[in-house]
């Protein structure tokens, strides 16, 4: 009989343990709460939708439940109605029970208990508070700076280098960096693919326990990408046509020199670039060199206007498919503007070219 006991008990234990671990239960508990909605956002690669669940706030009261495959960063977005924005705040959440308290009119300072992942999140925000402030702060000054400050932002780039770089010291050296579930988000966040060493550095780190985190894997992903992108690999062959309907394609140019700047009507970073585009142009009329902007707008009106508007003394060429369109995607865009330089070999010369740079870049290409 107390074998039977003992049995009993013990899968009674094993039940309960595995019922806390086959999902997350989140309870909130509100004061001077409303009733009002709260939308839920995942902070995950390529989300499918904005908000992938509403839940109604009664009694400053809400269960919300479900599974995770791999932890993730969640932001609760609080409404009091369709346009009236209150707050929000976020969790980094696992499958495991989460209490969430305190004042519904200090979203930014509740109280959230019982999620490992969370708790490692907040330190390591904590711990970087200083790092990550700093970054920000330049970053936004420096862009600030590029339209109407040139020397401005130009002093800014080592600061914001150095800046940079401390955050990125700091999360690569977290503590049990390599078996974390938390750092793979950092990383996504603040270390760019552009960087390949720094990008093979930060992912080789990680424990092949963590090979199915959907942050680690959408590096990867950014990562492979990039590396058909850098100098001296071939350049995707396109044809694409300008509004007449002639047809261009980028292998007739062997043996030229050309530069593609992708672009859009929509693009106000693009058409600062325009005046440095022009300068290069009259710079290399009479050499190995041609230029074409490459529009990804998705709407011909668009496209027809943008290039009445500015009369561009070079072609502008598209397929109207946006960022979906093959040569966008082969080029890995996904900021614009974006200028390749292309070798009469046709392989990348060089990619990310802006400004006096540009130009200066360009005409040491012909001295």
């Amino acid at each position: 009989m107390n074998r039977l006991l003992i049995l009993l008990t013990g899968c009674l234990f094993c039940f309960s343990c595995a019922s806390k671990t086959d999902g997350f239960k989140v309870k909130m508990h509100l004061e001077n709460a409303p009733e009002c909605e709260i939308f839920v956002s995942e902070r995950v690669p390529n989300p499918a939708q904005w908000y992938i669940d509403t839940l109604k706030l009664k009694d400053g009261q809400v269960v919300y439940t479900g599974k995770v495959d791999y932890p993730r960063l969640v932001s609760f977005v609080v409404k009091k109605g369709e346009d009236d924005f209150v707050g929000s705040f976020s969790i980094f959440l696992d499958n495991s029970e989460v209490e969430v308290q305190g004042d519904f009119n200090n979203l930014k300072s509740l109280t959230i208990t019982g999620s490992k992942t969370h708790d490692e999140f907040v330190t390591i925000e904590k711990n970087g508070q200083e790092f990550m402030k700093e970054y920000g702060r330049i970053g936004y000054d420096r862009s600030k700076a590029f339209k109407d400050n040139r020397t401005l932002y130009d002093s800014l780039a080592d600061p914001y280098k150095q800046a940079y770089d401390k955050v990125v010291d700091y999360i690569l050296n977290l503590p049990g960096y390599a078996r974390s579930e938390v750092a793979p988000y950092f990383v996504s966040e603040y270390i760019s693919a552009d960087n390949l060493p720094l990008m093979e550095k930060a992912l080789n780190a990680f424990d092949v326990s963590l090979a199915e985190n959907a942050y680690i894997a959408n590096c990867r992903v950014k990562l492979e990408k990039e590396k058909r992108v850098q100098p001296g690999v071939m350049a995707y062959d396109f044809t694409l046509e300008d509004l007449e309907g002639n047809t261009y394609k980028l292998s007739d140019y062997r043996g030229k020199y050309v530069l593609l700047e992708f672009s859009a009507s929509w693009c106000g970073w693009c058409k600062l670039e325009i005046p440095f585009l022009e300068t290069v142009y009259k710079n290399t009329q009479d050499k190995n060199f041609v230029m074409f902007t490459i529009n990804l707008d998705d709407e011909r009106g668009k496209w027809e206007e943008d290039v009445k508007h500015y009369n561009l003394p070079w072609k502008v060429i598209s397929d109207l498919k946006a960022f979906e369109s093959p040569v966008a995607k082969s080029y890995n865009v996904s900021g614009i503007p974006m200028i390749y330089l292309i070798d009469p070999e046709g392989k990348i010369k060089e990619k990310g070219l802006r400004r006096e740079e540009m130009i200066e870049y360009i005409n040491a290409l012909f001295e």
